[in-house]
């Protein structure tokens, strides 16, 4: 598995529907649910979220070490969980219409696919991985 692990696989199942729900919402004379203020504040969010973590995990791959601190010692996959619960969500909040079941694709994509990632990672970090995936939990944090 190469640095972007499953987002490529991710992404050919979501973006058919996002390019179908924007088409039948151009349709609509208004689209329904939108809340675009909610939208921006959560895409800024997650914007400055996902970089932090991408700058980090970039780091950490190109030593060849697993990551398990920062953004990463919360959660296992803080970069799907910031597009599964700020990027994606404030998009769809956004445009509005059938864009919100975008959200819910992508979430089905990742948890379908998020196996094959961390056999992989268990394969190439053994023991670290496996007690770092016992002590930190998937997606979200422990409160």
């Amino acid at each position: 598995m190469r640095f972007w692990g499953i987002e490529p696989r991710v992404f050919l199942i979501t973006a058919p529907y996002a390019l179908f729900a924007f088409c039948l919402d151009s349709r609509l004379p208004q689209s329904f649910l939108q809340l675009p203020g909610v939208g921006v504040v959560l895409l800024s969010v997650g914007i400055v979220l996902w970089l932090l973590c991408y700058l980090q995990v970039s780091r950490a791959y190109s030593e060849g070490r697993l990551l398990t601190g920062g953004c990463y010692s919360r959660v296992r996959h803080p970069i799907y969980s910031i597009w599964g619960f700020l990027i994606l969500p404030g998009f769809s909040l956004v445009i509005g219409g059938f864009m919100l079941g975008l959200p819910v694709l992508y979430w089905l994509a990742v948890v379908g696919l998020i196996g094959e990632e961390e056999k992989v990672l268990e394969e190439r970090f053994g023991d670290e991985w496996r007690q770092y995936a016992e002590r930190t939990p998937r997606f979200i944090p422990r409160l």
